[in-house]
Parts: structure tokens; C-alpha cells; sequence
């Protein structure tokens, strides 16, 4: 019984040992698993906030540019002679890269005394498209005239484009409706940005439609979307011209390069950190087990294996200061017969192996819950536990002295006495079995007696 507690007791601390390892290593997942999205979420913020640091520089970029041409137009206005009317309305001049002039009759609001921004369709200007800046001509506070400046979609895109993000992307002019005042090279083919973003894999269905829906209504915001298997950002805002909408595209290579390698190293680190818990988990119940051998072998006699003296007084003495049915009620005293003849005949050599082997046959006809003690020399205790009466007592000591006899060289007296209900004195127990012991040497040896 007392090795079942024991047993009890071990497997709950190896359970909680368990348990202590499996919220180990569940901590060490959910940490990893917590830093990794929290990286992840880093590195997606600081990404659209790259991409709207780029999108901010090209708008800058752009409202500079204006600002800087419509200061240059309003000086020459001022002092340039104007242009003869035609019969169609003001004529303005446009030149481009080659030097050459070219006229068509432009309605602008710059004749209403306003500065303006227009678009230039391709087939008004040698096949490209473009856009035109223009200011009044004020004489006598009126708008006498316009003086304009032209800037092809390729020239104002690589003006767009010189910023300091812009080799990982493109930035990107287009009107709510989506139609493309400025492209760049890789889509410069298409005329509207939402034929360009058809041809992408958005998989959040709704990316799409919210972006045109943001568009439409004139406010700024962000779409994500695959290309070729590759992801890419867009960020949007409106251009302070017209309806025009400033846009940049990137990819995010270097994003998910950068949660690759993060994930990479978190199973790394998951693997390598579970493996050092498991090692270490493992040392400590080596070193449990070992300490618990060690302890085990400190109570135990090192030559019979039964316990010896001072455990055994320990471990009765609290079984019987515990009380209730389950005690020791009886007590066996237990002397090899002639033993000090055998040791002087055969030396001690022999002995030793008279006591090894007394204590295996010992072992062999009691119970686990029973406890055997070497108490000196070749005396012998057992504490039978849980048995009452005289009878089963009897019949464990009739099945050790038939044990010694049958190994032919080991004859034994034994010395019984029962312990009472409330008898927890355990000397005095001793004391009895003792006596019970000398009545049953006096019976002629290898015999046993009760002494009550």
C-alpha cells in the first residue's frame, strides 16, 4: 500500500511535470505566434506608411512644379506682348522639344482672369497627350489674353517620378473616372487605371469596388493586389488639380521577404527552443530519477535490499500514529539459526550470501505493502500491514520457514506478536516480537511463536 502512495504520489509529479512542459512549450508558440503577427503589422504599417511618404513626395513633386511654372507664366505675362485675336477666339502658342509652334483656338479659364490646368488630347499635339498650363494676359484689368505652357504625359512622368522611392514603383496621375492623365512604362498602353487593376488578383473581393468607390468620392486610401504572383500596394489621393487623382504603385517584395525570413527564423526558434525545453525536461527527470535511486538505495540495506533500520521506524511509526483499518497489526521478529556457526565455518563470504539470500526469500513470501527490515546482523523484521488476527500471520510464517528449508542451508526462528487497534509505541512492539522470538528458539529453532 505504501509503495502504491508512493507510486501515486511520483506519477503526480511527473503529470505536473508533463503539464509544466506542455504550457512551456504552448508559451513558447503563442510568444512566437504574438511576435510574429506583431512584426507582421509592424512591417505592414511601415509599409503603406513608405508608400504614402512616396505618394506625398510625388504629390509635393507635382503641386511644386505647378506652382514654380504658373510663377514663371504670370511674369512673362506681364511683360510679354499678346498674342492677335483670331476670329475663333484668343490664339495661343505651344512649343515643343523641336522648337516648333503650334496653334489651335483653346477655350480656358485663364480668359475668365483665372490660372488653369487642362488636359491636351493626343491627336491636338503630334500624338501624345499632355497638359496645358495657362495664365491670363490681364491689360487694364481685364483678361486680354493667355500665355501657356505645354507638358507632354512622358516629360511631366519622369518629373513625377524623380523621388527617392520611386526606383521600387510608379507613380501615377488619373481622373475619377479613372482615365489616365499620366502613366508610366510599364502600362503605358492602357488609358484607364481600372484596366489596369482588372488584370490584377485581388483577393479580398472588396478591394476593388472600395477603391473605385474612394475614387469616386474624392478621398484617399490604399488597395492590395497580386500581380503575377507577386504582391503590390497602390495609395491614392486626390492631385489638388481638377479631379485628378495622384497615385503610386509599389511592390512588396521587400515585405514579404522580410516576414519569409521572420517566419523562417520563428520555426527556427520554436524548434530549437522546444528541443532545448524537451533536453532539459529530460535532465531533470534523469536527475529526479537518479536522486530518487539514490534515495531509495539510502533506505534500503545495500547487502539484503530491505530496508534498513531508520527507515523502517519512520515509515511504520507513521503508519501507526496514522490510525483507521489500514495499519500494521502484527509484527514478526525473525533470527537465522546457527548463523554465527556459519560465518566461523565458511567464512563471511558464505554469511553474506546466507543474508542476500534470506532477504530475497523474505521478499518472495510477503506483500509489497509489508515491510522487511535488517534490523542487525542476521536478525530480521516484517511489519505485516492490514492484517488482523492470528491466523494469516501464521500462515505467512509457516510459508518462510518452509522457504528456508527448501534452500537446504538456512534454517530460521521467528517471533510474532499483534499489534492492538490503538497501539502506536513502536519499541514496545519491538520488545514483544523479541520475546516471541526467544520462546521460539526455546521451542527447538526453525519454529515460531506468539507473545501477546
Amino acid at each position: 500500500m505504501m509503495a502504491d502512495k508512493e507510486k501515486d504520489r511520483y506519477s503526480l509529479r511527473v503529470m505536473t511535470l508533463l503539464g509544466l512542459v506542455v504550457s512551456v512549450i504552448i508559451g513558447i508558440f503563442a510568444l512566437n505566434i504574438y511576435y510574429f503577427k506583431e512584426v507582421e503589422k509592424s512591417l505592414i504599417e511601415q509599409t503603406y506608411q513608405d508608400l504614402k511618404t512616396e505618394n506625398d513626395e510625388a504629390f509635393n513633386n507635382l503641386q511644386g512644379m505647378i506652382r514654380e511654372r504658373f510663377k514663371m507664366l504670370e511674369v512673362f505675362s506681364a511683360y510679354s506682348d499678346l498674342p492677335e485675336k483670331s476670329e475663333n477666339g484668343v490664339r495661343i502658342g505651344v512649343f515643343d522639344g523641336k522648337e516648333i509652334m503650334y496653334y489651335r483656338n483653346h477655350e480656358s479659364q485663364a480668359l475668365n482672369g483665372e490660372n488653369s490646368i487642362t488636359r491636351l488630347p493626343s491627336e491636338d499635339f503630334i500624338g501624345q497627350s499632355g497638359i496645358v498650363l495657362s495664365v491670363p494676359a490681364v491689360r487694364d484689368g481685364q483678361a486680354r489674353g493667355v500665355v501657356c505652357m505645354v507638358y507632354t504625359a512622358e516629360e511631366l512622368g519622369k518629373y513625377l517620378n524623380s523621388t527617392e522611392l520611386s526606383p521600387y514603383g510608379d507613380n501615377l496621375i488619373f481622373t475619377r473616372s479613372g482615365e489616365l492623365v499620366v502613366s508610366c512604362p510599364r502600362y503605358e498602353n492602357y488609358a484607364n487605371v481600372y484596366d489596369i487593376l482588372q488584370t490584377m488578383e485581388f483577393r479580398d473581393e472588396q478591394s476593388f469596388e472600395k477603391m473605385k468607390k474612394a475614387v469616386g468620392s474624392g478621398t484617399s486610401g490604399y488597395a492590395a493586389y497580386y500581380h503575377k504572383g507577386s504582391g503590390e500596394l497602390l495609395y491614392y489621393q486626390p492631385a489638388g488639380v481638377e479631379d485628378w487623382m495622384v497615385a503610386t504603385m509599389v511592390k512588396s517584395e521587400s515585405y514579404e521577404s522580410a516576414l519569409y525570413k521572420i517566419r523562417k527564423l520563428s520555426k527556427v526558434f520554436i524548434a530549437s527552443s522546444t528541443f532545448m525545453v524537451v533536453c532539459t525536461v529530460l535532465l531533470i527527470v534523469c536527475i529526479i530519477y537518479l536522486r530518487k535511486k539514490e534515495s531509495k538505495q539510502a533506505q534500503k540495506d545495500y547487502l539484503t535490499g530491505v530496508y534498513n533500520r531508520e527507515t523502517a521506524r519512520k515509515l511504520v511509526e507513521q503508519r501507526l500514529k496514522g490510525g483507521g483499518k489500514k495499519r500494521f497489526y502484527a509484527c514478526m521478529f525473525l533470527d537465522i539459526d546457527d548463523f554465527k556457526k556459519i560465518n566461523d565455518t565458511f567464512g563471511h563470504h558464505k554469511g553474506d550470501l546466507v543474508l542476500t539470500q534470506a532477504g530475497q526469500i523474505l521478499s518472495a513470501c510477503t506483500r509489497k505493502e509489508d515491510v522487511i527490515v535488517r534490523f542487525g546482523g542476521d536478525e530480521f523484521c516484517i511489519w505485516l500491514y492490514g492484517l488482523s488476527g492470528r491466523k494469516q500471520p501464521e500462515a505467512i510464517a509457516r510459508r518462510i520457514l518452509n522457504a528456508f528449508h527448501a534452500s537446504g542451508t538456512i534454517h530460521a526462528s521467528i517471533g510474532i506478536t499483534l499489534v492492538g487497534e490503538n497501539e502506536t509505541e513502536y519499541d514496545a512492539i519491538l520488545r514483544r516480537a523479541d520475546q516471541a522470538l526467544y520462546l521460539a528458539k526455546g521451542k527447538g529453532k526453525n519454529q515460531f511463536a506468539f507473545q501477546l
